[in-house]
């Protein structure tokens, strides 16, 4: 790769935070990853590139933006699949009051452009995912393979990417699905707990804000999503925990008690089923800022 850049250089450190990795920059296999990671993009996150060497497949975990591909130009929101390769052009904009946060993998090999084939995919595709959990869960052992380095993380990696964009193409809306009563509430529903997470406590509270009865709002989010209402209010309280635990040298039962949670215990343990990690290690696999190259 003496004349291509590193892939590190491609990616944009108008970032927040990152947890990243990089393998092999030429994959010996047919099917290679060459790096992947998630990134909570800064308000004013841009990207604008005419070309880019590998391809790469985004989900948007977190926040709305906007998306010029191919030509084309789409919102990007919760749920958001996208794929761009060798030769086609790519601007990413993050919203400036919803920032993104977002997983990534790029990929390369003789045995690319056969798979996408196989699968129906063709790179420039834009679909929306409206259960991503899994989608999420498979992101993030992604990345714990390639943080690793083993002896295995190579074939581990690719084999998870494919099984991401088989779901990618699997997974995929439909439109009809979205234009419906029943999924405007629903995201309606959405869209006050992630304004208000810090001042919500109940299921009760969620449903009597959002003037839908707490039955037929869960009905909703099993319909639509693959969380509970509480579970997705929980994960947004601890992923603003995960913030304040990043922003300094900020003490564990600090940041508990600032969630308020009385017990410094319970709230590790809740931290932990969302994280995976303990408050107390979160730090440790979290890139705060751009890491040196």
């Amino acid at each position: 790769m003496s004349a291509r850049r590193k892939p590190s250089s491609y990616l944009s450190r108008q970032v927040e935070s990152s947890r990243l990795f990089f393998l092999e920059e030429e994959p010996r296999e047919e099917f290679g990853v060459v790096f992947g990671g998630f990134e909570r993009c800064r308000r004013d996150y841009r990207i604008d590139r005419r070309n880019f060497p590998w391809h790469c497949l985004e989900f948007v975990h977190r926040g709305h933006g906007t998306l010029h591909l191919d030509g084309g130009d789409y919102e990007l929101s919760p749920g958001s699949f996208y794929l761009y390769g060798p030769g086609i052009g790519q601007r990413i904009e993050s919203s400036a009051t919803s920032p993104l946060r977002k997983y990534f993998v790029g990929f390369t090999g003789r045995g690319v452009g056969a798979f996408l084939d196989s699968c129906g995919i063709q790179p420039g595709m834009v679909v929306r995912c409206l259960k991503s959990e899994p989608i999420r869960r498979s992101f993030d052992q992604l990345i714990d393979r390639g943080v690793r380095k083993s002896e295995l993380a190579a074939p581990l990696c690719s084999l998870i990417t494919r099984q991401l964009l088989m779901m990618f193409r699997d997974d995929a809306a439909d439109p009809v699905n979205t234009a419906s009563p029943a999924f405007t509430k629903f995201t309606n529903a959405r869209a006050f707990i992630e304004a208000n997470f810090l001042e919500l406590e109940s299921l009760e509270a969620i449903a009597e804000k959002c003037g839908i009865d707490a039955p037929y709002l869960c009905r909703l989010f099993s319909r639509y999503h693959d969380e509970s209402p509480y579970q997705f209010l929980t994960r947004l309280r601890m992923d603003h925990a995960s913030r304040l635990l990043l922003d300094g040298n900020v003490k564990v039962k600090t940041v508990a008690a600032m969630m308020g949670f009385r017990d410094a215990f319970h709230f590790s343990r809740v931290f932990k089923s969302v994280h995976q990690v303990p408050p107390s290690r979160f730090r440790q696999s979290t890139h705060p800022q751009w890491p040196r190259m």
